[in-house]
């Protein structure tokens, strides 16, 4: 008897481990964050990887998954799937210290990406039960709802040129020794919400990996600073891009540049005279 009974666990705990193994095809939720494939909102401020999101919509298939971390730091997961029956969002705030712990399944239709002047949304539509839409991922970037944004970006070889919203300053690098000043000079508030907004998608307020070593001669250089409320951030980088936030700070600056030099004032300055060798 004693070996049956033996026999008759042994055989329970063979059932019981097989039904509790995930069947071939279902997914395997953890909440492991990762930093190079995730999707990390922190508060619309600091979104990372979002390019990531984006190749989801376009590519209509595979998975996704977005953290949101919540004030006291804690993390939010969604993740998405593309199913036969639309696109399958699971949410789960088990880890959010002050929520009610839940994990959430909607299914629906389409992931709608919709960006303005001050708002960059990403919503689910279609979905099934009382939630007909669902808000995933919202980035503001309303530069009037700030109460200080200024900056100075230098750039160019010797970085002689500068643009220069605190002092009011305008400055282009003729390439022939000479500068020309603007001491007057202010942008409109099309272009400060323009900016803010590249600086924002460029997630501007992160930690930057930054090189300003470059083997090139004559190298061009970048220096910018940005004052944000009672805040303030220093990057200083190279055209020679050593990083991949050397190429997202570049292309920032090169979208400051083309803003500033499309406006009346810029295109008032005289033409450059001469050229670095």
């Amino acid at each position: 008897m004693r070996s049956s009974g033996i026999l008759l666990i042994f055989i329970a705990l063979i059932v019981t481990g097989c039904f509790n193994q995930p069947s071939n095809g279902e997914d395997k939720f953890t909440t492991t964050i990762n930093e190079q494939e995730d999707v990390i909102n922190s508060h619309g401020m600091i979104v990372k990887n979002l390019k990531k999101l984006d190749a989801f919509i376009q590519n209509k298939a595979g998975t996704q998954r977005v953290v949101h971390y919540t004030i006291e730091g804690d993390p939010i997961f969604n993740d998405l799937k593309y199913t036969d029956q639309g696109i399958e969002m699971r949410h789960d705030n088990s880890e959010d210290t002050f929520g009610s712990p839940q994990v959430t399944t909607y299914t629906c239709q389409n992931l709608v990406r919709n960006e303005t002047d001050k708002l960059l949304s990403y919503t689910l539509t279609g979905c099934e039960g009382e939630q007909a839409k669902i808000e995933l991922l919202q980035i503001p970037f309303d530069v009037t709802k700030q109460d200080k944004f200024e900056f100075v970006l230098k750039y160019g070889v010797n970085q002689k040129n500068e643009i220069n919203t605190i002092e009011k300053k305008l400055v282009k690098d003729l390439q022939n020794g000479e500068v020309v000043e603007v001491s007057d000079f202010e942008l409109s508030e099309q272009e400060r919400g323009q900016i803010y907004k590249e600086m924002v998608l460029a997630n501007y307020l992160d930690e930057k990996e930054l090189s300003t070593e470059c083997n090139r001669k004559p190298a061009e250089s970048y220096d910018l600073s940005v004052q944000i409320n009672s805040g303030e951030r220093h990057y200083q980088w190279t055209e020679c891009q050593n990083t991949e936030d050397d190429g997202q700070m570049t292309e920032l600056a090169q979208t400051i540049i083309k803003i500033v030099q499309a406006g009346s004032i810029y295109k008032q300055l005289p033409e450059v005279k001469g050229h670095y060798e």
